[in-house]
């Protein structure tokens, strides 16, 4: 494994995106100020926002820098490098993940600052944190989806799939009692059902990835 190329193709990643990951933290940052407007039509704009900028920005990253990549013939230019498929595919998936989680963190920091010195109850986070994890888990999905088929259809179907999903999962999670009854509470409750929530989504993650990896490296090639 080469390292040091895996950080240089992953920095090279990074100049390309930085501005976009900027821009998607700061409407971010902007959505969940928004929330503390006390208006019902601009607390729902601002919600509305906050997930569409955390949805949003992991498509970008996971259709450009791994499809649309392969689509405009780069590849030639990344196979004159002394680089395996290996290395080349960590770089995608963990450069990939590294950029989201730029704006991903900032967004979710400042969000969960604001719920907390703001008029909205702090019983809100734990639940911000599970969806938050919860897209995270889907744009690790969507990456490992597109590093392992390199189309943008599949990309694309399987993000709507996983969109769908997220709808889903705020209305089973709000209806679990140990976490929606505490919603409206002053103080943040993480209970043993929060946490159990979110060792499994880490461990989501971990299984999404190591499962690509483990398909990837059985490949030779760069495709």
């Amino acid at each position: 494994m080469n390292t040091f190329m895996i950080t240089k193709l992953i920095i090279k990643d990074w100049q390309l995106y930085k501005v976009f990951m900027l821009g998607y933290a700061l409407l971010g940052i902007f959505s969940a100020g928004l929330m503390t407007v006390p208006s019902g039509t601009v607390y729902y704009l601002g919600l509305v926002g906050l997930i569409t900028v955390l949805i949003g920005s992991s498509a970008h990253v996971a259709i450009n820098i791994v499809v649309t990549e392969k689509k405009e013939s780069q590849l030639s230019f990344i196979m004159g490098l002394p680089i395996t498929p290996m290395d080349y595919n960590l770089s995608k998936i963990f450069g990939g993940l590294g950029i989201y989680l730029v704006s991903w963190g900032t967004i979710v920091v400042s969000a969960s600052l604001i719920i907390n010195f703001s008029h909205m109850p702090n019983g809100m986070l734990p639940m911000l944190i599970l969806c938050a994890l919860e897209i995270l888990v889907a744009t690790s999905i969507v990456l490992c989806a597109g590093v392992l088929s390199g189309s943008i259809p599949v990309t694309i179907i399987t993000m709507i799939i996983l969109n769908m999903g997220f709808n889903l999962f705020l209305f089973e999670v709000a209806g679990i009692e140990a976490i929606g009854s505490h919603i409206e509470s002053p103080t943040a409750i993480f209970n043993s059902t929060v946490f159990t929530l979110i060792g499994a989504e880490l461990l989501a993650i971990a299984i999404v990835i190591g499962t690509t990896i483990f398909i990837k490296s059985r490949k030779a090639c760069f495709l």
